[in-house]
Formats: C-alpha cells, structure tokens, sequence
C-alpha cells in the first residue's frame, strides 16, 4: 500500500499537536513520506515548540490548535500528542473544521467525555485514527488466521518495566495510570484477537516507589479478563523495574491445547509444538505503516483502511477504565459496551 509515482496527487497537508517526544517520533515518520507536508505545529510550551518548529523551517507555530485550524485552510489532518486528559477540544474542533485526526492513545481519561466525542466525530465523517499501531503488523494478520484453527483456553500478557520520565504520567488523574496509558496495548491487542471482554478484575501492589514526588499510581497490577467467548487471560503491569538487559518485559503468550504461542512485542512471534517451532520475525516498522496507512485513507477518501478508529479506540477505553474501577472497589467490574 502507498501512493505510487504514478500517481500526481498534491501533497498531504499535516498539523501536529503537541511537541513533545511522541510528536517528534511522529513527526519522524512523516518527513520520511514523499507525499506529506507538515505545515503546521501547535503547543502550549513556547520552548518545545521552538525546538520542534525548527525542524521544518517552513511550518508555522501557534499556541493553541484552534488557531492552527481557523488560519490553516489547506490543513487536511493532525496529529493528536498530548496528554490523555487534555483531550476532547482538539478532537471536537477538528470535527467542526472539517479537519482528520490521528489521536494518540489513550483517546481520553473519561469515559463518558470520549463517548460525546466519538459522536461529534462519527457525526462529522472525518477520517479519524487512534495509535494502537501493533494492528498494523503483517504477523498479527497471520495470527489472527492462524488463531482461527486453535482451542485456546488460556491468555498471558505483560508490560513490565520503568516509569516514564514525564511528570504527567505519574498522576492518574492525568494519565490514567499504567493500565489506561500504557498497558493499554496489550488490552487492544487482546479485544482485537479474542473479542470483547465481559468482566474485568484487577489487584494491586503499591509501596514500591517511595522516591518519587507527585505519584499517586499502582507500582504493580494483575489484571484477569473474562472474554464474550469463554476464554481468560491475564494481564501484568508494572512500574517500578528498572531496565534489565535482555528481559523481554513486554508481550503475550497464548496458550492452545497444542501449542504455545509467545508474542515478544516490536520483535517476532514464536510458534511452539511438541516436536517443533517457528520464529516469525517483524520485518516492518508499524507506527510508520500506521501513519502512513491514516495518510493513504486521506487520499484515496476510505476509512476501512483504518484498523482502530476512534469507536473502537473507545471500547479499549472503557475496557482499561474498567480494570481501574475494579482496584478501586476491589471487585469485579461488568463491562457495559454502550
């Protein structure tokens, strides 16, 4: 997939929003596509905006995304690279401008804020992405193939490692906390592997991380799913490890009745039976194949190229807000899929 020489189309015009690290990994990407041109940024940090903007010379800055929408007339999209509870305004406007949007995950930190959003946006038909980018792997395509022939009972995940060193990350309030901005992959993955998941239970561990200040988060979580379909799985975060040199701390394993399937995360997948296994290895770069698969859905005017829309990106929120209420109120929570 990609738009060929052959093809004389003008340029893709792109906004980003915010300029932290992920709108530069983003922004990456997007000088590598012949066929895009980022014209604009926007952010609320004069110096970080400065840094950024200095690498396109050409784009103009601006401190908030409306002004960027309302002076931008040929803007065709944005990227959206902010913290989780600053969403809602940089969505619902683009709606109203008319202008697609590729948002960072997680969409949002409530629920009910993103469900109104989801509307204005399915409202105005823009073409809309959310940054669930291990979707977009070729093996995960064989997988899901491959899944189709096996009994699978049981489902192990993990993301387990260190803190991220933004401040925000470190509140829930603002985060989410690791399971809403973080774990969040392996939930996605699961829901587009194995289906919607009825019942949600989580268990915590705090106490670890005594030396950090403005921290209100689990250090540790279990997390058990009850899919629609009657298979478990179980999912592992943490915070408080430090970088161990050749520990794998993110993945999953699926368990068949004849033969474990390991899935190391941006690596490979490992195939193994009685008498034999098969490594598969991840050739392509998916956050690039998912920018670039949101820019082609652009031209060519075709949502079904995108593989997590802001709807689906929903029902992953309300999944991993679930697992929250449950540490909360120590119970079990039932997911509700309005």
């Amino acid at each position: 997939m990609g738009i060929t020489e052959e093809e004389h189309v003008d340029k893709i015009k792109i906004g980003i929003i915010g300029c932290g690290w992920f709108a530069n990994f983003h922004l990456d990407n997007l000088l590598k596509m012949e066929h895009v041109d980022v014209i604009a940024f926007s952010g609320s940090n004069p110096e970080k905006l400065e840094t950024i903007g200095k690498r396109v010379p050409t784009a103009r800055l601006y401190s908030h995304h409306q002004a960027m929408y309302e002076q931008e007339k040929e803007i065709d999209g944005v990227f959206i690279c902010i913290p989780p509870n600053r969403h809602e305004d940089a969505e619902r406007l683009a709606a109203a401008y008319g202008i697609h949007i590729y948002v960072e995950k997680p969409i949002d930190v409530s629920y009910e804020r993103a469900k109104e959003t989801a509307r204005i946006i399915q409202e105005s038909q823009i073409i809309n992405s959310v940054g669930y980018q291990e979707r977009y792997n070729p093996e995960v395509d064989f997988l899901k193939k491959h899944l189709q022939i096996k009994n699978v009972g049981l489902i192990q995940g993990q993301w387990i490692g260190g803190m991220p060193q933004v401040h925000w990350w470190r509140q829930k309030k603002m985060s989410g906390g690791q399971i809403v901005e973080q774990s969040t992959h392996i939930f996605d993955m699961l829901r587009y592997l194995f289906g919607e998941v009825e019942t949600v239970y989580s268990t915590a561990v705090k106490g670890l991380i005594t030396d950090v200040e403005d921290y209100d988060l689990e250090d540790a979580s279990a997390t058990t799913l009850t899919f629609a379909s009657g298979k478990v799985a179980t999912i592992l975060t943490a915070c408080y490890v430090a970088d161990i040199m050749n520990y794998n701390g993110v993945g999953f394993q699926i368990i068949c009745a004849d033969e474990v399937i390991n899935y190391r995360w941006q690596q490979d997948i490992t195939y193994t039976q009685t008498k034999q296994s098969a490594c598969r290895r991840f050739i392509k770069d998916m956050h690039f194949q998912s920018a670039q698969t949101f820019i082609q859905a652009i031209v060519d005017k075709d949502a079904s190229l995108i593989k997590s829309d802001y709807n689906d990106g929903l029902k992953t929120l309300e999944l991993t807000l679930a697992a929250n209420r449950s540490l909360e109120k120590h119970q079990p929570v039932k997911l509700k899929h309005q």
